[in-house]
This record gives structure tokens, sequence and C-alpha cells, in this order.
């Protein structure tokens, strides 16, 4: 049986999209180590899953042995994965980690992201977490002119191991996905160009150096000025900069307690917060916890995985 842990990512932003043949999406966000997502994969007869998510494990599953021709069945346990639809990349994830395990089980241990996305469907638009899935850390994709193809991975950068990043997820919200997203990129206008500019100089010179640096303050008002940007894109679809006004209320109450570096990931409904170390994140989560009444499980506490996916093999579990 083979197990792949895969940590979720946070999309802070797309960069590009119009109508034209110009390179669409590119974007930057970072993978998280928690929530994350378990899978267990085994050799069997037919294809079946348990656990969370299990419908869209044992897709990627058909998806994988349709496209390689390899696999007769496997059974997949989903062990651990967080609410889909939240902004985490869940779906993207959750088929790269199913993806993995195939191919481990049938001695293809060299698949590399652009195969294993394709293996499993994955990468229509986003491919953060794609190359997250095996590198962690911050990445930035530069975009896409063939439809058909996995945007390339322009920067993989560490996140600094200190800061830490609160997750905040109403459990009431739902972000757009499937069907609902494509229908709204079909109604997007074009993100002007001096706009896609803009964004690309504050990943460029202000998000990225101020990481390297280790800046948190110029990091977290870069990464909060892209936000804005890339809200204004989605504004039409989404109602707002944010997903719901709640989130909006949120946001500026952070920042009013100092916290720069907060936005919403992908379509929402998380959202994020960047604070320098344990102690301050800590501090933030009692004071969101008392000012919005958020549950426990509406509340997280988390760092940058800087690893990427793990694999190892295990032990097949007795069965009745």
């Amino acid at each position: 049986m083979i197990e792949v842990r895969t940590p979720c990512r946070l999309h802070f932003g797309l960069l590009a999209f119009s109508h034209d043949e110009s390179r669409q999406f590119g974007g930057v966000g970072v993978m998280v180590q928690r929530p994350d997502i378990v899978v267990r994969v085994e050799e069997a007869n037919e294809f079946t899953a348990t656990g969370p998510m299990a419908e869209r494990a044992l897709k990627y599953a058909q998806t994988f042995a349709d496209r390689t021709g390899t696999a007769n069945g496997a059974a997949i346990q989903v062990e651990r994965a967080p609410r889909s639809h939240t902004g985490l990349g869940t779906g993207t994830q959750l088929g790269m980690a199913v993806g993995r395990a195939m191919a481990e089980l049938i001695g293809r241990d060299d698949v590399d992201a652009n195969e294993l996305a394709h293996l499993v469907g994955r990468g229509e638009r986003s491919a953060i977490g794609v190359h997250g899935f095996f590198h962690g850390g911050l990445i930035v994709e530069g975009g896409k002119l063939d439809p058909d193809a996995i945007s390339p991975l322009l920067v993989h950068q560490a996140f600094p191991e200190d800061w830490r990043i609160v997750l905040i997820s109403p459990q009431r919200l739902e972000g757009i996905s499937g069907d609902r997203e494509r229908k709204a990129f079909g109604r997007m206008r074009a993100v002007p160009v001096d706009r896609t500019a803009e964004m690309c100089r504050l990943v460029m010179l202000g998000l990225l150096p101020a990481m390297i640096e280790s800046d948190i303050d110029d990091f977290g008002e870069s990464l909060f000025q892209l936000q804005q940007e890339v809200g204004r894109c989605f504004k039409s679809q989404q109602g707002g900069i944010y997903a719901d006004p709640m989130l909006e209320q949120i946001i500026h109450f952070i920042r009013d307690r100092g916290v720069r570096g907060v936005g919403q990931s992908s379509w929402g409904p998380t959202l994020y917060a960047v604070t320098k170390d344990e102690a301050a994140a800590k501090k933030l989560v009692a004071e969101l916890r008392i000012q919005f009444a958020l549950a426990d499980d509406e509340l997280l506490i988390t760092r940058a995985d800087n690893v990427g996916n793990h694999v190892r093999q295990i032990t097949s579990l007795a069965r009745d």
C-alpha cells in the first residue's frame, strides 16, 4: 500500500486573464502544512474509494488508469482531507496525491508535475498546486499559451520558517468551483494590461524580495495590495473584492491590529493572515474568535510547507 501526504495551497492571486491569445492566468501562492491531505492506495480487482472526497478520488484514479492503461483497479482510502470548495486547492492536491500513489504502484516514480497533472486531469487554469505538490514553498507560475499545457514554474522559494499563517474559514460559506467557476471565467471581463503590470510589479518588486529578506511588513503590504488588485478583477463575479461582506469585515479587523499581509485565497471563503511568529498568531486567533464568534474549526494556525508531498510504503491493513 502506498501512502501519499500533500500540503494544501493558498492562492494569493491570478495575474492575467483575457480572451485573446496572450498568456492566461499565471499566479502566486504558497503551500501550507495544515490542512493537508493523506491518501492510501493499493492494487485491487476493482476501483473503490472511502473517506472524505471519496467520489473525486475515485474519478482521479480511473482517469489515471484510462490514460496509462496500466491498472485494473485500486482500493483508495482518503485518510484526511479538509472541506472542499474553500479556496485551499483540495481538488488538485487530492488528484495529484492519488495520481502519485497510482504511479508508485506501477513503478513510475519518475513522473513529473506536467505529466502527473495530465494523467489525473488537473491544471486547467492555475498550476500553483501542481508545482507546489512537488516543491512546497512559495510558487510563482507563468501562465499558459496552450490551453492543454501546464503553466511553467518561474519561482520556487522557501517561506520563512518562523512566520505563521492564520486561516479563517467560516463554515457557512463556500467558494465557487467546478461548472460555476468555468461559467464565471466565461463571463469575466479581460484583465487590463496595466492591472496585470501592476500585479506583476507587486510580486516581483515587492512580495518576493521582502520575503527573501524576511521583511514581514513590506511582504504583507505588497500581498495586501496584490489582493486588492486581484479582488477588483473578480468583483463582477463574486459581488465584491471579497466573496462575502463578513470576509471584508474580518480583513479590516485584522489590518487594524497591525497585521499587513491578509487576503482571500482563490474564490474563498478561506482568508489568510501572515504573522511574524506563533505568539502573534495565537493573539490574533483569540481576538478573531471573540469579535466574530468563530468556532475552533473555523480558525487554524499553520505554517508554510517548504517540502511538498511525501510518499511512503506501508503494510496493507487487514481486511475482513
